[in-house]
């Protein structure tokens, strides 16, 4: 342990739902003190409304566990809380490290589906540079994330797609994106994943989700509930450490072919849990360890 005592500080969004009340009670089973953001006041510039529930005056050492929030706003929380002699786990380099595609493709790209990427929303110019992938379809994302939710109207770019096609699902994307579209256009040439089953939205696939913590694989656990045994991942270890992050996720899928791929990176504290991970296999090493 370090001289800072360590706890969660929980970002919360009224108008969602979310699964923090069972995090919450998780961490304090282990013996760590839990703390709210009223994440709506930070974002509207009211830092000491936002943090009225945590210490005034301290040395926390706080895992930031909420909802997304951008660089920007992440530098925004770690200020105030440095105001107070708080500090973040993860520090705002890092978070943007595991956040943003161009920032972690480099280090993966290897492991990864071939990805190209614009500064902003030049629909022509995410074109031309989309060519360097070979003919679609693709994969169409900002900076982020995708509109999977709207799959054929804002992510997915078919064989064959003409300029137009491209141009329409580029303008669908910002649109569904709104005010949180990050940054610019990112176009992934498409991995072709074996199907395990089927769900509302269409086909499913076999995905873990592999949480890294100081290097080390701390858990993975399956999106969706297929009766299949959990492979060893011990082979992706070495990919905890490219990361420049104390604690982010990479998303892993089966390829037709019976490979596996990485399919997403994201910053720990702002990944959703898959529903049969037991949270303690996070919150215990990252908090009671070293």
């Amino acid at each position: 342990m370090t001289s800072r005592a360590r706890a969660v500080l929980f970002g919360r969004n009224p108008s969602q739902y979310d699964t923090f009340d069972i995090e919450a009670e998780a961490v304090e089973s282990l013996g760590f003190d839990t703390y709210q953001v009223d994440l709506a006041a930070l974002l509207n510039g009211n830092a000491e409304h936002a943090l009225e529930a945590v210490p005034k005056r301290g040395g926390l050492r706080l895992l930031y566990r909420g909802w997304m929030l951008t660089e920007e706003e992440y530098g925004t929380l770690d200020e105030a809380l440095s105001e107070r002699g708080h500090r973040l786990l993860t520090t705002p380099d890092q978070y943007a490290a595991a956040l943003y595609l161009p920032l972690w493709y480099p280090h993966l790209s290897r492991y990864t589906a071939r990805s190209v990427w614009t500064e902003g929303t030049d629909a022509d110019e995410a074109w031309r540079a989309a060519q360097a992938l070979g003919p679609s379809p693709w994969i169409l994302k900002d900076h982020v994330k995708s509109a999977k939710e709207r799959w054929e109207e804002a992510c997915f770019v078919p064989a064959k797609a003409t300029r137009e096609d491209f141009a329409r699902i580029c303008a669908n994307l910002v649109e569904e994106r709104g005010e949180r579209f990050e940054r610019g256009l990112v176009v992934r040439k498409y991995l072709p994943l074996k199907v395990y089953g089927r769900t509302p939205t269409g086909p499913a696939h076999l995905e873990f989700r592999l949480f890294f913590g100081r290097g080390r694989l701390l858990a993975a656990e399956q999106h969706h509930e297929f009766d299949v045994d959990t492979p060893d991942f011990s082979a992706f270890e070495p990919l905890g450490r490219r990361i420049d992050s104390p604690f982010f996720s990479l998303d892993v899928a089966m390829l037709e072919d019976g490979g596996w791929a990485v399919i997403e990176v994201n910053d720990g504290g702002v990944s959703g849990l898959p529903p049969g991970l037991d949270p303690r296999a996070l919150f215990e090493p990252l908090l009671g360890g070293g």
